[in-house]
């Protein structure tokens, strides 16, 4: 048989041409990855950011919001040493990239995967997971999924480390937030004996919506005694502020967006639990800004400008070192971590 040859025509140029260009743009180190500074908590990271930590560069892995306790350095399932640019590629991320929960059971129905984070009712429904739903999930071996009954990580609590295909009359249908994490559960704290149980369970879901393991709600609680007495400070008090947290008019309209897009609601001026919920949201900002709880402190209370020896309009001397030493060492005395 003889062999045919083929003339080499213009397309075929191109074919070769393209071959040659998509090749040599998958070696391509990835443009979309962001150079996001220095790793802080509570914020939301996606697949190749890269984030500083203790004089390294990491790269994301997995798309999470991060929590104070998983810093690049302790989460290697999350962050790989080294950039994306191309000189210390990461590995591959895991195939498995979350938590898949379905409708039906034995794993059918519609599906959503959710990686690690904290879900509130609100952040369930916009990854389309409805409330009062889900009847089997798949869990990725050594993670943790905790089902709560309501909103906020509230009522009763469920905890998965493997795959369910039925979860049983029980749970079925009766998901309204979630948690999920690898490694070790979140630590848990005691209720200081001073700390009222009413304003116990506000901070307590307060700490719960930020993924703060109960020290969160330890110095909330040192701030709602030093603002309120926890609330018997608040009849005939001139304060025109909320409350239990004191938040005063002008900042509490400042941050109401933020409120409705954290809680998925509108703020509820004569809520015990928004007032709590309004508080924390700021104090938590004031932290995470000025690096420590210390400084979140002083400016939670004298506001983001403040400096030793600044005075209000009337001259008076703004005290907020004087809070901060004050709110602290109630916090510590309760069994503060940081």
């Amino acid at each position: 048989m003889t062999n045919k040859r083929f003339p080499f025509k213009p397309l075929s140029l191109l074919v070769v041409l393209a071959v040659f260009l998509s090749t040599f743009c998958a070696a391509l180190p990835s443009v979309n990855a962001a150079a996001r500074g220095a790793w802080a908590p509570n914020t939301a990271y996606a697949i190749n950011d890269t984030v500083t930590y203790s004089g390294s560069t990491y790269t994301c892995l997995q798309a999470h919001t991060s929590l104070v306790g998983w810093e690049p350095s302790n989460v290697p399932a999350l962050w790989q040493k080294g950039g994306s640019d191309g000189t210390t590629p990461p590995t591959t991320p895991p195939t498995t990239n979350g938590v898949t929960f379905y409708a039906d059971i034995n794993y059918g129905g519609k599906a959503v995967t959710l990686g690690i984070g904290n879900y509130t009712l609100s952040q369930l429904n916009a990854n389309g997971i409805p409330n009062d739903w889900m009847s089997s999930l798949k869990v990725p071996s050594g993670w943790t999924v905790e089902v709560y009954e309501n909103d906020n990580f509230g009522g009763t609590k469920w905890t998965f480390t493997s795959d369910s295909s039925w979860v049983g009359n029980t749970i079925n249908d009766k998901m309204s937030s979630v948690k999920i994490y690898t490694g070790s559960p979140p630590p848990t704290v005691t209720k200081p004996a001073e700390v009222p149980s009413h304003i116990w369970t506000y901070v307590m879901n307060a700490d719960n919506a930020y993924g703060k393991g109960g020290d969160f709600a330890l110095l909330l609680s040192a701030v709602i005694k030093k603002e309120s007495s926890f609330g018997a400070g608040l009849p005939g008090s001139p304060s025109a502020g909320d409350g239990l947290m004191q938040v005063e008019p002008n900042t509490r309209n400042a941050y109401l967006s933020q409120f409705s897009s954290k809680f998925g609601r509108a703020y509820n001026h004569s809520s015990e639990q928004d007032q709590v919920y309004l508080g924390a949201l700021i104090l938590n900002e004031k932290i995470t800004k000025f690096g420590n709880i210390y400084n979140g402190l002083l400016h939670y209370n004298g506001g983001d400008n403040w400096y030793p020896g600044a005075t209000d309009s009337y001259g008076r001397p703004i005290l907020a070192d004087q809070y901060a030493d004050a709110v602290y060492a109630t916090y510590k005395g309760y069994g503060g971590k940081n």
